[in-house]
Protein backbone atom coordinates (compact mmCIF):
# COMPACT_ATOMS: atom_id res chain seq x y z
CA UNK A 1 0.00 0.00 0.00
CA UNK A 2 2.98 2.56 0.77
CA UNK A 3 4.33 2.31 -2.89
CA UNK A 4 0.75 3.40 -4.32
CA UNK A 5 0.18 5.91 -2.10
CA UNK A 6 3.59 7.24 -2.95
CA UNK A 7 2.82 6.69 -6.16
CA UNK A 8 -0.84 8.35 -6.12
CA UNK A 9 1.00 11.54 -3.89
CA UNK A 10 3.17 12.06 -6.81
CA UNK A 11 0.53 12.29 -9.08
CA UNK A 12 -1.60 14.37 -7.30
CA UNK A 13 1.46 16.74 -6.88
CA UNK A 14 1.94 16.29 -10.78
CA UNK A 15 -1.34 17.44 -11.70
CA UNK A 16 -1.84 20.43 -9.41
CA UNK A 17 1.67 21.49 -10.77
CA UNK A 18 0.47 21.17 -14.09
CA UNK A 19 -2.09 23.22 -13.66
CA UNK A 20 -0.85 26.29 -12.26
CA UNK A 21 1.44 25.86 -15.08
CA UNK A 22 -2.03 25.96 -17.07
CA UNK A 23 -2.55 29.28 -15.12
CA UNK A 24 1.24 30.82 -15.42
CA UNK A 25 1.42 34.53 -16.16
CA UNK A 26 4.75 34.03 -18.67
CA UNK A 27 2.10 32.10 -20.92
CA UNK A 28 0.10 35.37 -21.70
CA UNK A 29 -0.45 35.76 -25.33
CA UNK A 30 2.24 38.13 -26.66
CA UNK A 31 1.12 38.06 -30.23
CA UNK A 32 -2.02 38.88 -32.88
CA UNK A 33 -1.08 35.82 -35.31
CA UNK A 34 -2.37 35.41 -38.54
CA UNK A 35 -2.13 31.92 -40.77
CA UNK A 36 0.27 32.98 -43.06
CA UNK A 37 3.81 33.94 -43.34
CA UNK A 38 3.76 36.52 -46.42
CA UNK A 39 5.51 39.45 -45.88
CA UNK A 40 4.66 42.73 -47.78
CA UNK A 41 7.30 41.71 -49.98
CA UNK A 42 5.98 39.97 -53.45
CA UNK A 43 8.20 37.49 -53.00
CA UNK A 44 8.63 36.17 -49.85
CA UNK A 45 11.66 33.74 -50.68
CA UNK A 46 13.73 36.37 -50.36
CA UNK A 47 13.32 36.79 -46.71
CA UNK A 48 13.98 35.08 -43.60
CA UNK A 49 12.69 32.92 -40.89
CA UNK A 50 13.07 33.58 -37.04
CA UNK A 51 11.34 30.69 -35.60
CA UNK A 52 10.79 31.11 -31.62
CA UNK A 53 10.03 28.32 -28.89
CA UNK A 54 9.65 28.43 -25.58
CA UNK A 55 8.78 25.30 -23.84
CA UNK A 56 10.57 21.84 -25.02
CA UNK A 57 7.89 18.95 -22.89
CA UNK A 58 9.16 15.72 -21.91
CA UNK A 59 7.48 12.57 -23.72
CA UNK A 60 6.60 10.70 -20.10
CA UNK A 61 3.25 9.50 -20.83
CA UNK A 62 1.39 11.47 -17.69
CA UNK A 63 2.56 14.79 -19.05
CA UNK A 64 1.18 13.31 -22.58
CA UNK A 65 -2.32 12.78 -21.13
CA UNK A 66 -2.78 15.58 -18.67
CA UNK A 67 -1.59 18.06 -21.79
CA UNK A 68 -4.22 16.13 -24.23
CA UNK A 69 -6.85 16.83 -21.49
CA UNK A 70 -5.66 20.05 -20.73
CA UNK A 71 -7.83 23.05 -22.29
CA UNK A 72 -4.93 25.54 -21.87
CA UNK A 73 -4.66 27.09 -25.86
CA UNK A 74 -1.69 29.17 -24.29
CA UNK A 75 0.15 25.73 -22.96
CA UNK A 76 -0.21 24.39 -26.66
CA UNK A 77 0.96 27.46 -27.88
CA UNK A 78 3.86 27.99 -26.05
CA UNK A 79 5.20 24.58 -26.06
CA UNK A 80 6.54 21.18 -28.34
CA UNK A 81 7.94 17.78 -27.04
CA UNK A 82 11.19 16.96 -27.55
CA UNK A 83 10.44 14.72 -29.83
CA UNK A 84 8.31 17.10 -32.24
CA UNK A 85 10.98 19.09 -31.43
CA UNK A 86 13.83 17.13 -33.03
CA UNK A 87 11.12 15.76 -36.39
CA UNK A 88 11.22 19.89 -37.07
CA UNK A 89 14.91 20.12 -36.98
CA UNK A 90 15.30 17.27 -38.82
CA UNK A 91 12.20 18.94 -41.31
CA UNK A 92 14.41 21.80 -41.56
CA UNK A 93 18.14 19.83 -42.22
CA UNK A 94 16.14 17.94 -45.06
CA UNK A 95 14.94 21.08 -46.65
CA UNK A 96 18.25 22.72 -46.83
CA UNK A 97 17.41 25.04 -44.26
CA UNK A 98 20.52 27.70 -43.96
CA UNK A 99 20.83 28.41 -40.19
CA UNK A 100 22.05 31.38 -38.81
CA UNK A 101 23.37 32.90 -35.81
CA UNK A 102 22.08 35.72 -34.55
CA UNK A 103 25.17 38.07 -35.70
CA UNK A 104 24.66 36.31 -38.85
CA UNK A 105 21.45 37.49 -39.35
CA UNK A 106 21.90 40.99 -38.28
CA UNK A 107 24.78 40.69 -41.04
CA UNK A 108 22.66 39.82 -43.78
CA UNK A 109 19.90 41.94 -42.88
CA UNK A 110 21.87 45.08 -42.76
CA UNK A 111 23.39 44.20 -46.27
CA UNK A 112 19.53 43.67 -47.70
CA UNK A 113 20.32 39.86 -48.75
CA UNK A 114 19.34 36.82 -46.58
CA UNK A 115 20.91 33.72 -48.33
CA UNK A 116 18.10 31.35 -49.60
CA UNK A 117 16.07 29.39 -47.03
CA UNK A 118 17.87 30.98 -44.04
CA UNK A 119 16.34 30.34 -40.78
CA UNK A 120 17.10 31.98 -37.13
CA UNK A 121 16.22 29.29 -33.80
CA UNK A 122 15.91 31.18 -30.79
CA UNK A 123 14.05 30.62 -27.21
CA UNK A 124 12.18 32.97 -24.99
CA UNK A 125 13.01 33.16 -21.02
CA UNK A 126 15.39 29.97 -21.19
CA UNK A 127 13.36 27.38 -18.30
CA UNK A 128 15.10 24.33 -16.90
CA UNK A 129 13.26 22.03 -20.35
CA UNK A 130 14.97 23.92 -23.20
CA UNK A 131 18.38 23.14 -21.20
CA UNK A 132 16.92 19.42 -20.62
CA UNK A 133 15.19 19.23 -23.89
CA UNK A 134 16.21 20.96 -26.53
CA UNK A 135 19.69 21.87 -26.07
CA UNK A 136 21.46 17.83 -26.86
CA UNK A 137 18.80 17.88 -29.87
CA UNK A 138 20.84 21.39 -31.38
CA UNK A 139 23.77 19.88 -30.43
CA UNK A 140 23.11 16.37 -32.05
CA UNK A 141 22.71 18.10 -35.44
CA UNK A 142 24.84 21.20 -34.92
CA UNK A 143 22.29 23.96 -35.27
CA UNK A 144 22.81 27.70 -33.72
CA UNK A 145 20.78 29.39 -31.55
CA UNK A 146 20.08 32.56 -29.16
CA UNK A 147 18.26 32.52 -26.25
CA UNK A 148 16.55 35.63 -24.70
CA UNK A 149 17.23 35.32 -20.75
CA UNK A 150 15.75 37.47 -18.58
CA UNK A 151 19.07 38.29 -16.34
CA UNK A 152 17.38 38.86 -12.92
CA UNK A 153 15.61 35.73 -12.97
CA UNK A 154 18.73 33.40 -14.15
CA UNK A 155 18.49 30.10 -12.03
CA UNK A 156 14.98 31.03 -10.23
CA UNK A 157 13.52 27.80 -8.93
CA UNK A 158 9.92 29.18 -9.55
CA UNK A 159 9.52 32.21 -11.32
CA UNK A 160 5.97 32.22 -12.77
CA UNK A 161 5.97 28.56 -12.32
CA UNK A 162 9.00 27.59 -14.38
CA UNK A 163 12.35 26.56 -13.04
CA UNK A 164 14.71 28.55 -14.97
CA UNK A 165 18.32 27.36 -16.29
CA UNK A 166 21.14 28.31 -13.69
CA UNK A 167 23.77 30.70 -14.96
CA UNK A 168 26.31 27.58 -14.45
CA UNK A 169 24.13 25.72 -17.08
CA UNK A 170 23.90 28.65 -19.38
CA UNK A 171 27.74 29.01 -19.45
CA UNK A 172 27.65 24.97 -20.15
CA UNK A 173 25.18 25.59 -23.60
CA UNK A 174 27.42 28.96 -24.51
CA UNK A 175 30.78 27.03 -24.08
CA UNK A 176 29.58 23.90 -26.96
CA UNK A 177 29.53 27.01 -29.44
CA UNK A 178 25.72 26.49 -30.46
CA UNK A 179 24.32 29.55 -28.25
CA UNK A 180 24.33 32.82 -27.92
CA UNK A 181 22.89 34.75 -25.46
CA UNK A 182 20.49 37.96 -25.59
CA UNK A 183 18.48 39.96 -23.38
CA UNK A 184 14.70 39.52 -22.78
CA UNK A 185 14.96 42.32 -20.16
CA UNK A 186 16.58 42.20 -16.61
CA UNK A 187 13.17 42.40 -14.53
CA UNK A 188 10.61 43.65 -16.93
CA UNK A 189 9.09 39.92 -17.79
CA UNK A 190 5.48 40.60 -16.19
CA UNK A 191 2.27 41.94 -17.41
CA UNK A 192 -0.53 44.12 -15.11
CA UNK A 193 -4.08 43.65 -14.33
CA UNK A 194 -4.79 45.66 -17.52
CA UNK A 195 -3.28 42.71 -19.79
CA UNK A 196 -0.48 45.55 -20.07
CA UNK A 197 3.09 44.92 -21.07
CA UNK A 198 4.79 46.36 -17.61
CA UNK A 199 7.48 47.99 -20.03
CA UNK A 200 4.94 50.05 -21.26
CA UNK A 201 4.12 50.85 -17.91
CA UNK A 202 7.57 51.87 -16.37
CA UNK A 203 9.10 55.17 -17.57
CA UNK A 204 11.80 56.41 -19.52
CA UNK A 205 14.53 56.25 -16.65
CA UNK A 206 12.98 52.62 -14.97
CA UNK A 207 13.63 51.07 -18.54
CA UNK A 208 16.95 52.47 -18.87
CA UNK A 209 17.93 51.25 -15.47
CA UNK A 210 16.67 47.93 -16.26
CA UNK A 211 18.20 47.53 -19.94
CA UNK A 212 21.74 48.76 -18.73
CA UNK A 213 21.59 46.05 -15.73
CA UNK A 214 20.36 43.22 -18.64
CA UNK A 215 23.60 44.61 -20.46
CA UNK A 216 25.67 44.77 -17.88
CA UNK A 217 24.75 40.99 -17.16
CA UNK A 218 25.70 39.64 -20.14
CA UNK A 219 28.38 41.35 -20.75
CA UNK A 220 29.97 40.16 -17.31
CA UNK A 221 28.82 36.37 -17.44
CA UNK A 222 28.88 35.78 -21.11
CA UNK A 223 31.70 38.37 -22.89
CA UNK A 224 29.27 39.80 -25.30
CA UNK A 225 28.67 43.11 -25.89
CA UNK A 226 24.32 42.98 -25.92
CA UNK A 227 22.13 44.98 -29.01
CA UNK A 228 19.43 43.35 -28.91
CA UNK A 229 16.11 42.39 -26.94
CA UNK A 230 12.98 40.41 -27.23
CA UNK A 231 10.21 42.29 -26.25
CA UNK A 232 8.06 40.87 -23.25
CA UNK A 233 4.34 40.52 -24.00
CA UNK A 234 3.95 41.83 -27.48
CA UNK A 235 6.17 45.08 -29.18
CA UNK A 236 7.35 48.01 -28.01
CA UNK A 237 6.92 51.89 -28.87
CA UNK A 238 8.40 55.12 -30.16
CA UNK A 239 9.07 55.90 -26.41
CA UNK A 240 10.69 52.62 -25.75
CA UNK A 241 12.31 52.61 -28.98
CA UNK A 242 13.73 55.61 -27.91
CA UNK A 243 15.34 54.29 -24.74
CA UNK A 244 16.22 51.13 -26.49
CA UNK A 245 18.50 53.29 -28.92
CA UNK A 246 20.29 55.41 -25.78
CA UNK A 247 20.95 51.60 -24.03
CA UNK A 248 22.63 50.39 -27.42
CA UNK A 249 19.87 48.04 -28.55
CA UNK A 250 19.92 48.15 -32.37
CA UNK A 251 17.62 45.05 -32.95
CA UNK A 252 14.21 44.53 -30.57
CA UNK A 253 12.27 41.35 -31.83
CA UNK A 254 8.17 40.75 -31.18
CA UNK A 255 6.32 38.01 -32.17
CA UNK A 256 3.85 37.63 -35.42
CA UNK A 257 3.37 35.13 -37.67
CA UNK A 258 5.65 37.06 -40.50
CA UNK A 259 8.62 36.00 -42.32
CA UNK A 260 11.54 39.29 -41.99
CA UNK A 261 12.05 40.77 -44.85
CA UNK A 262 15.60 43.18 -44.83
CA UNK A 263 13.21 46.28 -45.07
CA UNK A 264 11.32 45.47 -41.75
CA UNK A 265 12.55 47.97 -39.03
CA UNK A 266 14.83 46.54 -37.09
CA UNK A 267 13.25 47.86 -33.88
CA UNK A 268 9.53 45.32 -35.17
CA UNK A 269 11.03 42.28 -36.33
CA UNK A 270 8.74 39.41 -36.52
CA UNK A 271 9.21 35.80 -35.08
CA UNK A 272 7.28 33.08 -34.76
CA UNK A 273 5.90 31.14 -32.24
CA UNK A 274 6.30 28.00 -33.19
CA UNK A 275 5.11 24.41 -32.23
CA UNK A 276 3.21 21.72 -33.76
CA UNK A 277 0.44 23.48 -35.52
CA UNK A 278 2.56 26.66 -36.83
CA UNK A 279 4.92 24.81 -38.00
CA UNK A 280 3.09 22.24 -39.65
CA UNK A 281 0.34 25.00 -41.13
CA UNK A 282 3.17 27.68 -41.78
CA UNK A 283 6.76 26.68 -41.55
CA UNK A 284 6.51 23.65 -44.02
CA UNK A 285 3.99 25.79 -46.46
CA UNK A 286 6.49 28.91 -46.86
CA UNK A 287 7.16 29.74 -50.18
CA UNK A 288 11.53 29.98 -49.25
CA UNK A 289 11.05 26.08 -48.73
CA UNK A 290 9.32 25.56 -52.42
CA UNK A 291 12.73 25.38 -54.07
CA UNK A 292 14.72 23.42 -52.17
CA UNK A 293 16.85 21.85 -54.46
CA UNK A 294 19.87 24.40 -54.98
Amino acid sequence: MGIFSNFFKLLGIFIISFLMLNNATIYAKETNSKKTLNNNDDNDKNDALALNYHRVRDNSWIENILFNISNSKEVYDYSVTKDEFEKEMKWLKKHKARFLTEKEFQKYKSKGNFPKRSVWINFDDMDISVYKNAHPILKKYNIPATGFIITNHVGDKNFHNLNMISKKKLKEMKSSNIWTFSSHTDDMHAITKDNTSMMKKKNDRQIKKDIKKSNKYIRKHFNKENNSIAYPYGGGDKRIINVLKSEGIEYAYKLEDKSISYKDDNYDIPRILTNKDSFNKLIKKWDGFKDDTK
